[in-house]
């Protein structure tokens, strides 16, 4: 029953927080996420979506079939452009995702306590805002699903030794690496688990026994991720960068996003940690909160880890483990400094908290015997900190993370062209022009037609909308100036509310 209660609980909670993101529409990668899904409706098109295709041919890079592809795909065909579908199977397997991790974290641990925070805080803090209002986060949280599912077999497989667990935990591995590339981590977490159990010599040896397989797939699908798909040259933004000053930066605005930042707040961040004062001036009542929730946390917890380093709790095995897999579970990542997005994080949150709840526990619990009471002020204030973070930030989230502003936007602009055009003969063309009345803000920032191009993602919105792969559509902030719009164009002007 306590179970029960403790999972009621927290699935009452993140609905509280997050469920305006069911209603959000879709909005920019989605409608690219769409795009590349489609096939030419036969079962050899459908099948050739899990092939590794050169980036030349499909402009997409990553194997992601059974997260990206294979979800977008379906959804398409049988619901259109309604997002619930979509938006309710993220919440689900969020949902699986924070039992799994109570799951892994109590048995690791073998504390009930630490496995219900680590999993409430998984849950909630506001990096998951990314995968709740951005409909291609299935793909973290569906790699989540599978790299804690196999995480959960393997142990089970080492403590009964059963072969039939062993090759489920190998199949799932290999949905995980077909869900996201930060996946590629696996065979280090299950040597980890392998380690927690053995001495370091027979960790070594049992390791290369039980999982050269593993290795052998993860050597292979690198070299085809890189060499059979590759990248694009043009969009920098996915060009590593080895600079030790950008890794840095980097790793400090994953580690901060993690305990529960916004992540739009790095918007804001003007060079030497300087604060944009627009922040302040427009959004005090999300930002001071939040500020004020953040820096009490990390307080307590800078206190719990001094007081817990003392008790020699850097020792625990289990501790180690989880310090790896949060670091070497960015690695895919952190060089990719123009990249940098939040819903990476979900495949190493379950690490993140537990070190952080392992480490506040202990140090409650050493605490406890000497001044009670104050080891339950301070525990108090940590709890209430983080989720008061939480609840600011997913306020915050909903106003102001550019996927649910752009998701309305676009459901917007949709209805509009739509109602002016309820059908479109094939092969249309269609010219979207600037609003007159809407207020200049930069010019990097352009006008309604500018805005409606991003959030539409060009012609892919549209597209799928009218089911037209053929259908043509200009912006006028973005038609190329050798380009004549035929006189047979339908216009219509992008209205967006200021």
């Amino acid at each position: 029953m306590n179970k029960l209660l403790a999972i009621v609980f927290v699935v009452s909670l993140v609905f509280i927080l997050y469920h305006p993101a069911l209603k959000t529409f879709f909005s920019q990668d989605d409608f690219f996420h769409f795009r590349v899904s489609q096939t030419d409706g036969t079962l050899g098109g459908f099948l050739s979506l899990f092939g590794f295709h050169s980036f030349e041919e499909r402009k997409i890079a990553f194997y992601r079939p059974i997260t990206r592809e294979l979800p977008f795909n379906l959804s398409y065909a049988f619901f259109g452009l309604n997002p619930a579908p979509l938006r309710i199977l993220s919440f689900l397997l969020l949902f699986a995702n924070t039992y799994m991790v109570y799951l892994l974290i109590a048995k690791l641990f073998k504390n009930k306590t630490i496995g219900f925070f680590t999993s409430l805080f998984f849950a909630t803090t506001s990096n998951t805002a990314a995968l709740y209002y951005l409909a291609g986060g299935i793909q973290t949280i569906g790699a989540t699903f599978f790299i804690l599912l196999t995480l959960l077999l393997f142990d089970r497989y080492l403590e009964t030794g059963n072969k039939k667990i062993k090759v489920l935990s190998f199949f799932t591995f290999l949905l995980a690496l077909g869900s996201e590339e930060q996946s590629v981590i696996l065979p280090v977490l299950l040597a980890g688990l392998i380690f927690i159990q053995s001495s370091f010599k027979e960790s070594i040896k049992k390791s290369l026994l039980e999982l050269w397989p593993h290795i052998l797939v993860v050597c292979v699908f690198t070299w085809a991720d890189i060499n059979l798909i590759g990248f694009s040259k043009e969009e920098t933004q996915y060009h590593f960068d080895f600079s030790i000053k950008k890794l840095a930066n980097t790793f400090s605005w994953y580690l901060v996003w993690a305990f529960g930042l916004p992540e739009m707040l790095i918007d804001f961040v003007l060079p030497g940690l300087k604060l944009n004062p627009s922040l302040m001036r427009y959004w005090p009542h999300f930002y001071k909160p939040i500020f004020l929730s953040f820096f009490i946390s990390a307080a307590v917890l800078i206190a719990a880890t001094i007081y817990s380093g003392s008790k020699n709790i850097f020792k625990s095995r289990i501790l180690w483990l989880l310090i790896v897999w949060f670091t070497t579970g960015l690695v895919p990542v952190l060089f990719l400094p123009q990249h940098k997005s939040t819903h990476y994080l979900q495949p190493v949150l379950p690490a993140f908290w537990g070190a952080i709840i392992f480490l506040t526990f202990s140090a409650y619990e050493n605490l406890k015997s000497k001044a009670p009471k104050l080891s339950a002020l301070l525990a108090g204030f940590f709890a209430g900190g983080i989720l008061s973070l939480s609840f600011f930030s997913s306020l915050a989230g909903k106003e102001l993370y550019w996927a649910a502003s752009r998701g309305r936007l676009a459901k917007k602009l949709i209805s509009d062209i739509s109602y002016e055009f309820p059908k479109l003969p094939q092969g249309a063309v269609l010219y979207i022009q600037n609003d007159p009345s809407y207020p200049f803000v930069a010019k990097d920032w352009g006008g309604t037609s500018k805005q409606a191009a991003f959030v539409l993602n060009n012609v892919d919105g549209l597209r799928l909308y009218y089911k037209d792969p053929s259908l043509k559509v200009y912006y006028q902030d973005t038609i190329p100036p050798t380009e004549v719009i035929p006189e047979s164009a339908y216009t219509v002007v992008a209205k967006i509310d200021w």
